[in-house]
C-alpha cells in the first residue's frame, strides 16, 4: 500500500476530515513541492544560462579590446613591410647585401632609447623591432632568390636607399608608441590568439612571400 493512502486513512481518522478532502489535501500539498522544485531547478538554469551568456560576453569584449590594441601594429607591419621591396630593387642595383648589421643595430637602439623616454617596455620594443627587420629581410631575400633565377624580371630602376630610410624611421617611431599601447596584450595569456586574428586581417591582398614576412614580424610579440 502506498504511503500517500495510510497518511490519508490517518488524517480522516485523527480529524474527522472525510477521507476523499484529506486525500486531496495531501496530495496538493505533494503537487505544490514538486511545482517548488521545479521552479527552483528552472532559476537555477536560468542563473546557469546567464552566467554563461556573460561569460561569452566578456571573452567577445576582451577580443574586441585586444583587436583595438593590436590594429594599429598590423597596420605598421604592413606598411613596413611594403618598403621591402623597393628596398630590395635599391640593393640589388647597387649591390649591397641585404643585411646591414651596423643599420640594423642603429634601428634597434634608436627604438629602444624612444621606449625608455617614453616609459614603454625596452625589451618588448627590441624584439618587436628586430622581427620587423627579419620580416623586411625574409622579401629581401625572396625577391633576390626570384631574380637570380629569372622567376620574376629584376628591376632596371630603383629609388636610392636614402629616400626610403625616414620612412622606416618615421613607421619604426610610431610603433613604439602602438606597441607601448598594447603592451598588456603582449602580456596576457591570450595574446597568440590575438595575433592570429590581427595576421588573418592583414593577410587579404597578400602574396605568400609576405604572408611569411607578416608571420616573422609577430613571431616574438607575445612574452610567451
Amino acid at each position: 500500500m502506498s504511503r500517500i493512502r495510510t497518511t490519508t486513512e490517518s488524517t480522516a481518522r485523527h480529524t474527522g476530515v472525510p477521507r476523499a478532502l484529506a486525500g486531496a489535501v495531501i496530495l496538493g500539498l505533494a503537487f505544490t513541492g514538486a511545482v517548488g522544485s521545479a521552479q527552483g531547478a528552472t532559476a537555477a538554469t536560468m542563473t546557469s544560462a546567464t552566467a554563461q551568456t556573460s561569460s561569452v560576453t566578456g571573452s567577445a569584449e576582451h577580443r574586441s579590446a585586444d583587436a583595438d590594441a593590436l590594429d594599429p601594429i598590423g597596420s605598421l607591419v604592413a606598411q613596413r613591410l611594403a618598403l621591402a621591396e623597393p628596398v630590395a630593387q635599391s640593393k640589388w642595383l647597387s649591390g649591397k647585401p641585404i643585411t646591414d648589421a651596423v643599420r640594423e643595430q642603429a634601428v634597434v637602439d634608436e627604438a629602444v632609447a624612444l621606449a625608455t623616454k617614453d616609459g614603454v617596455d625596452p625589451a618588448l620594443v627590441e624584439r618587436v623591432i628586430r622581427a620587423q627587420i627579419a620580416a623586411s629581410k625574409v622579401v629581401q631575400n625572396g625577391l633576390f632568390t626570384a631574380w637570380k633565377h629569372n622567376v620574376e624580371t629584376p628591376p632596371t630602376t630603383a629609388p636610392d636607399l636614402t629616400t626610403i630610410r625616414p620612412q622606416l624611421d618615421s613607421i619604426d617611431t610610431a610603433l613604439v608608441t602602438a606597441i607601448g599601447d598594447a603592451s598588456v596584450v603582449a602580456n596576457d595569456s591570450r595574446c597568440s590568439h590575438a595575433v592570429d586574428a590581427e595576421r588573418d586581417r592583414t593577410y587579404p591582398g597578400m602574396d605568400s612571400l609576405e604572408r611569411k614576412a607578416v608571420r616573422v614580424a609577430w613571431a616574438s610579440f607575445c612574452a610567451s
